[in-house]
């Protein structure tokens, strides 16, 4: 074997080297971009799912804080007529006891004058 039949092995030998590196390098290259794809869809889903459920939260909390005013009022509400019936039953009683001391009055002039 001649030196340039050596040379000549070697470098068919390593052309084969180069060119299955090539293909192992386009195959982890495709692998990479199929990977990269596939975590941007994911990332998308997640982000979309995020935002879906940030809207539904802040939904809630509308709703929550629409009820919380609601029962504010209502409570407010019941107060004021809780304390209207304490000045209405307080007037009641002033007069029922004021018109009893005038029928005691009246009933004791009667009995004064009998």
């Amino acid at each position: 074997m001649t030196e340039q039949d050596f040379q000549d092995r070697i470098f068919e030998a390593l052309s084969g080297i180069e060119s299955r590196l090539e293909k192992r390098l386009d195959a982890i290259e495709t692998q990479r971009r199929e990977d990269n794809e596939r975590l941007e869809k994911r990332l998308n889903a997640i982000e979309t799912q995020r935002e879906k459920d940030n809207e539904r939260l802040e939904k809630r909390l509308d709703a929550i804080e629409t009820h919380v005013g609601q029962l504010k009022h209502d409570v407010g509400w019941v107060k004021g007529k809780l304390e209207g019936k304490q000045e209405g039953s307080g007037r009641i009683l002033t007069v029922f006891t004021t018109g009893a001391a005038i029928a005691a009055v009246i009933i004791a002039l009667i009995a004064l004058f009998s």
